[in-house]
This record gives C-alpha cells, sequence and structure tokens, in this order.
C-alpha cells in the first residue's frame, strides 16, 4: 500500500514503498568513485550516483563495503543524490592505523557530510551503521538532516534481542568463521562478485580494529535517546528479531515507518532489493 508520513503502521504493516566511472548492475545509471582526506589524513572513499536533495547519505555495518548497497545507488538516484561511504579501514578506504574509536567514526560521518555539502539530506544507516549514524547525529546535532533510515539494528529500545548465531565457532579458523559471518548476512545467494567484494572487505580489517569497532563506549539507551531527541522523520527496517524494538518506537512515534522483512537476511536490502527501495522511495515521497 501507499501511505503518507503520518499514517498509522503497525509493526506488521508492510510500508511501499566526478570521479571513475564505475560499472553498474543496472544500465544507464552511473555510479562513480570519489575519495577525500579525513582530518588525520586517512583516505576515505565513497561512492556516488545521481543528483538532487534531500540526498542519501548511507553508512554501511561492521566491516562492510559500500558495494553492498550498489542496488540503491542505481534503484534509488532518481531525482536525488545517493552516496555511500566506505568507512575507514573497510571496502575501498584506507587501513588506518590511528584510532577507530565511536568518536573517530563519528567525527568521519561529519567530515564526510562536509565534503559532500548538502542543504538537506537523509541518514540511512545499517547494522553498525545504525549505531555510528545516531551517535553522529547525537555529537553534531546537523541542521540539514531531514530523516532517517535505520536498517536492522538496535535502537535501543525494550529488550535487546538475543544475540545471533555467527555460523561458526570462534575456534574456528579466521578465515573459514568470517567467510560463514559473510555468509550468514544473506537469505538468498548474492551475486558473486558482491560476495568476494564482500569477504575482501571484511578479511582486511585486522582483529584488534574489528575488535575496537564493536567497543562502544555507551549504554543502549544513548541511542534511542538520540533518536528521539533528533525529532526527525524516520523509516525502521527490520527483520522479526526487531519487532519488539519497532513496536516500541511506534508507539512513542506514531508516525515512524516500520517495514519488517520476515524472509530476509541481516542485509535485507540486497535480499530484497526491489521491495526495500519501493519501501524507502515512498518514505522519502513527503521528506523535504
Amino acid at each position: 500500500m501507499t501511505a503518507c508520513l503520518g499514517a498509522s503502521l503497525s509493526i506488521g504493516a508492510v510500508v511501499l514503498g566526478a570521479g571513475a566511472v564505475r560499472a553498474t548492475p543496472a544500465p544507464g545509471v552511473p555510479i562513480e568513485d570519489h575519495e577525500f582526506r579525513t582530518s588525520d589524513g586517512v583516505r576515505l572513499h565513497y561512492l556516488s550516483a545521481g543528483q538532487g536533495e534531500p540526498a542519501l547519505v548511507v553508512i554501511p555495518g561492521w566491516l562492510m563495503p559500500a558495494r553492498l548497497f550498489e542496488r540503491q545507488l542505481t534503484g534509488l538516484s532518481g531525482g536525488r543524490r545517493v552516496v555511500v561511504l566506505d568507512p575507514r579501514s573497510q571496502g575501498d578506504s584506507e587501513l588506518a592505523h590511528g584510532s577507530h574509536s565511536a568518536e573517530r567514526r563519528a567525527r568521519d560521518i561529519a567530515e564526510f557530510v562536509a565534503e559532500l555539502s548538502p542543504h538537506r539530506f537523509v541518514l540511512m544507516g545499517w547494522s553498525l551503521g545504525v549505531m555510528e549514524g545516531l551517535d553522529y547525529v547525537e555529537r553534531y546535532h546537523p541542521e540539514g538532516l531531514a530523516g532517517l533510515v535505520l536498517i536492522d539494528n538496535s535502537i535501543g529500545e525494550a529488550r535487546p534481542p538475543a544475540a545471533s548465531a555467527t555460523g561458526a565457532s570462534k575456534r574456528t579458523h579466521r578465515l573459514e568463521r568470517l567467510r560463514a559471518f559473510v555468509r550468514g548476512l544473506f537469505a538468498q545467494s548474492p551475486p558473486p562478485a558482491l560476495l568476494s567484494a564482500t569477504e575482501a572487505s571484511v578479511l582486511r580489517v585486522p582483529d584488534p580494529v574489528a575488535a575496537e569497532l564493536l567497543a562502544k563506549p555507551y549504554p543502549r539507551e544513548y541511542y534511542r535517546d538520540a533518536l528521539y531527541r533528533a525529532d526527525v522523520p524516520v523509516m525502521y527496517a527490520i527483520r522479526p528479531k526487531f519487532a519488539e524494538q519497532g513496536d516500541a518506537l511506534k508507539s512513542r512515534r506514531p508516525d515512524a515507518w516500520i517495514a519488517l522483512y520476515p524472509q530476509a537476511g541481516h542485509a535485507l536490502f540486497v535480499d530484497e532489493a526491489e521491495r526495500f527501495n519501493r519501501d524507502v522511495e515512498s518514505f522519502l515521497g513527503p521528506v523535504r
């Protein structure tokens, strides 16, 4: 169904919804590579497609590359600019030897947005990118923020969800363990090139850096409070494990959009790319 931003939706409701040019999965929609330097000198890479505002600024999850969002770059860039960051040490960004602290990662997002210079933008975060995006919003209070799209992670509401199985024991060899982790992101087999790019991004990150990225210094309620203080339209795209948190969000923010993906894996925007893109288009329609 098509719904306006203020429509009432239950947790079970379906929300409808100048660098070198990179080869794209859809003809006629060029994806461009760009890079910039952070204030501590680290080279960060990002992908960009389309023009127009509000721009859609995307922050991937733990160890993940920007390339996972190619279907969003090609499918959501009609009439708006879509940009996806490779966070430091991930994807095609530089493997940084300095800090990967929460403060540094939030500053990276702030400097990324400053590099883009949008007048208005919607911030989309997936997995760890939900937490890092909300941390950025809490620290920097960006004036141009027009909305939030939060994908499949806790928002600090209700009870914490049960931990997910990693698909391999910690005693398993690192290569096997991390490859199992990557395969476990998807309910459907992704294109081989996308799977390879994701594995490469995960495997290049040293274990101490990977651990530092998960060592966030806040209680889970920090992210809940940051979300409500932002006071912008919110879309929460989740699997059933986060349904209780979706219900809590809906009870406090009746205008929130909840999109449930019961058949998808954690990378639900890959498994159900067409539906996810429709949902985001419907959410973004009233956002100006």
